[in-house]
């Protein structure tokens, strides 16, 4: 419609031209000529204008700017609105993966340029110097990138067979003296024609001399077997290693080999305990069989997301994953048969989000990522971090108040439980959904007895739906993982990876709330809060240990109670003037915070109502309190508050000012507004001040100037309990003569205090 009114436009203002352009020329002094004028519109990109058809072709009628409409079009002329043309500016290094590089733009936008395949000389990419990892030997050259090996200069020890006599293989157990490059190590078939058969303990431990942090390939026979304890440890470079034919993987092994990416495992006689300890970069991993299998070998691995057993792995010992919160997906193979009883808290890491089992499994089953009995009849195991929307199978009798179970999965925003469910274990201690934060609706309930009277752990507000076919009140995850729950028109929780966000501007075009644990423990290390978030709900970013940054635009009104408690990496926190309310406990424990931009004043700033003083970012720090800049200037240390009735509770605990005028207007000095300011020395109190009880306990407030007179000041400071927190300070009261006492004062000249 609005397409067809701007033609119609062009058609009058076209018929307009045409019965008046004569009477609209400009005409000579004497007369002799009329301008003519062209009826249709010549345009650029910014006026429109009819052109002279006469000699005069410099001659115009009617210009002026475009009119355009909402769809780009001048609603005059019909010229369409060009796109802006940007011109890409890149970065001259090279970005790159394991098979291309390129150059990113470095102007803001998302734009690549130069991306091409590597293209390899013996081991690197001759052009941006990348590493090749993933090798495939054929006679000695990697079939890849053309690298030749070249057999390395190593020290030897004899393999003694049974009798303790016979040397049947040899060991390696390090560098041969005087070798100075150690980045590629190719160990020989055989040496001295018998087979190399082993890597020896700590054989090239960084630790011990014999390692060396820039070794970045291991080439392995497959006739060596065995490698010892500690055999690679610390050695940071090594990124990738054919492991398939290795037996025993001692203790160790590739303890802190920070650069491993990735591990394939074939069938193990050993995978010992520490095998891969601290390997930072480990993402995947692939356990053929193991015979023995000592705990904790995939601690501490950081990025380690996803772990294949395969056919020969029969169970998993206790903290294999210990302290690897990164493992999201764990498969098991047909031999998995672990007694479910031996599944442990330590048995699967925390961050699992899925298992899956072989068909072929006789033992266990798996169905939307949780582990069943064989028959799905019982609930095994829920993945602690399973996200979103969860089904229990159908056949499940049972739903117990266990860890197993669903208590304390913080993830699981909806729950549906089958009608084959006969019970859920609930009574006054045990609660099945205790600690389930996120879980807002539950489905089918009332075929188990549950009730919306009944408690089960559920939090507050939780939706109870009778039948499947209700609407759900929480989405799925949108593509940048944030799910929303409809009936509040919040931001329930994020699911995303991101550790920069820029929160969503708006939800459904409006403005919306965060919820309470919203982004809980997340590892995100920047966040910027837009102009459409109302509130952050409390424990918002509670336990987040890797933000660092938080950025609130305009808009924000209220912060809940400890929003950022724990934040122990947070530094700088942008605040808008918008902000009325800080929730107690908003940024205790955030003992790395230097600094806080407020974008309103000092008064502003005092109007904002604190829960408490670990709401204010002053009684955040362990040793130093941070610095407050109210428009991008440190707070000054003499400050004065007026324009509003009262200073909320904790507005200035711990800051380190040294005078303080309460002035026009101010009625209420709210308790602990000035609590620890252990350098308020001068207090100048206005004659509207009505109460400051407990206002500056803890202080060094030595002089009191009041601007009312004496025999008020008794009345207002018995009614303030003595005046608590000024209780020893010398008080001055407001006159326009000296008086007899020597405790009168005015303001002077320059409009500072002045004892008569």
């Amino acid at each position: 419609m609005k397409h067809k009114q701007a033609v119609n436009l062009v058609a009058v203002a076209m018929a307009v031209s045409a019965a008046f352009g004569a009477a609209a020329c400009a005409h000579s002094v004497h007369g002799e000529h009329v301008h003519t004028y062209s009826d249709a519109w010549t345009y650029d990109k910014e006026y429109h204008w009819h052109a002279a058809t006469c000699e005069h072709t410099g001659e115009t009628s009617d210009k002026a700017k475009h009119s355009f409409g909402e769809s780009g079009t001048c609603l005059v002329c019909g010229y369409e609105k060009q796109p802006e043309v940007h011109s890409h500016t890149f970065s001259e290094a090279w970005t790159s993966d394991d098979e291309n590089h390129w150059h990113v733009a470095d102007c803001g936008h998302d734009a690549v340029e130069g991306m091409a395949a590597h293209s390899y000389e013996n081991g690197k990419c001759s052009v941006c110097g990348h590493e090749h990892e993933q090798h495939s030997f054929l006679d000695g050259v990697c079939t890849v990138c053309g690298l030749t090996l070249v057999t390395s200069e190593l020290r030897y020890e004899e393999v003694l067979g049974a009798d303790g006599q016979t040397v049947t293989g040899y060991s390696v157990i390090g560098w041969a003296d005087g070798v100075t490059d150690r980045t590629q190590l190719v160990i020989p078939a055989q040496h001295e024609n018998k087979p190399v058969v082993a890597v020896g303990d700590s054989a090239f431990d960084v630790d011990d001399g014999d390692g060396d942090e820039t070794l970045s390939l291991v080439y392995l026979p497959e006739s060596v077997e065995t490698l010892g304890e500690y055999a690679f440890y610390g050695c940071s470079g090594l990124k990738s290693v054919n492991l398939e034919k290795v037996k025993t993987l001692s203790k160790g092994a590739f303890y802190e080999c920070t650069g491993l990416k990735s591990v394939t495992l074939g069938e193990l006689e050993l995978l010992g305990q520490y095998a891969f300890y601290g390997c930072a970069s480990l993402r995947d991993a692939r356990v053929e069989g193991v015979k023995t299998f000592d705990g904790e070998a995939f601690r501490n691995c950081a990025s380690l997301e996803r772990v294949e057993f395969g056919d020969g792995v029969t169970a998993i010992p206790a903290y294999t994953f210990y302290e690897s919160g990164a493992v999201r997906e764990i498969i098991l193979g047909k031999a998995y048969s672990q007694p479910s009883e031996e599944l442990t808290d330590g048995t699967f890491p925390e961050g699992l989000e899925s298992i899956e089992v072989s068909g072929e499994n006789a033992t266990y089953s798996a169905e939307g990522g949780i582990l069943y009995n064989k028959a799905k009849t019982e609930i095994v195991f829920v993945p602690m971090s399973i996200k979103g929307k969860v089904t229990v199978a159908d056949g499940v009798t049972e739903i117990r108040a266990v860890k197993t179970h669903f208590m304390n999965h913080v993830y699981v925003t909806s729950l549906t439980i089958p009608s084959s469910v006969q019970t859920v274990q609930n009574d006054w201690v045990r609660k099945p959904f205790k600690g389930c934060f996120a879980l807002v609706e539950i489905y089918d309930l009332t075929t188990v007895g549950i009730s919306v009277e009944g408690d089960y752990g559920l939090s507050e507000g939780t939706v109870i739906h009778t039948s499947v076919s209700e609407a759900s009140i929480v989405t799925d995850p949108d593509a940048n993982g944030f799910v929303w729950r409809t009936d509040t028109s919040s931001l329930h929780v994020y699911f995303g990876r991101e550790t920069q966000l820029v929160l969503p501007d708006g939800y459904e075009g409006k403005p919306y709330s965060v919820g309470a644990r919203a982004f809980c423990s997340s590892t995100l290390e920047t966040v910027t809060v837009s102009s459409k978030v109302t509130a952050l709900g409390e424990e918002c970013f509670d336990g987040s240990g890797s933000l660092q940054e938080i950025v609130i635009e305009e808009g924000l009104e209220t912060i809940g109670a400890a929003a950022f408690r724990g934040c122990i990496a947070l530094t700088k926190v942008t605040l808008p003037k918008s902000v009325k309310t800080i929730g107690a406990g908003a940024f205790a424990n955030c003992t790395a915070l230097t600094r806080a931009d407020y974008a309103g004043t000092v008064s502003e700033w005092a109007s904002i109502e604190f829960g408490n003083e670990m709401s204010n970012i002053f009684a955040s720090a362990a040793e130093e309190a941070p610095t407050l800049y109210l428009g991008g200037a440190p707070l000054p240390e003499k400050i004065k508050i007026e324009g509003i009735e009262e200073v909320g509770n904790y507005a200035f605990y711990g800051t380190p000012v040294r005078e303080v005028t309460i002035g026009q207007g101010v009625r209420k000095v709210g308790q602990n507004a000035f609590s620890y300011c252990t350098d308020l020395k001068t207090v100048i109190l206005g004659k509207d001040v009505e109460y400051f009880y407990y206002a500056f306990t803890n202080t060094s407030v030595d002089t009191v100037f009041y601007e009312g007179a004496e025999e008020t000041w008794d009345t207002l400071n018995n009614g303030n309990g003595g005046s608590r927190g000024v209780s020893g300070a010398t008080v001055y009261f407001h006159s326009d003569a000296a008086s007899e006492s020597g405790n009168a004062w005015h303001y002077g000249e320059a409009g500072e205090p002045e004892i008569w």
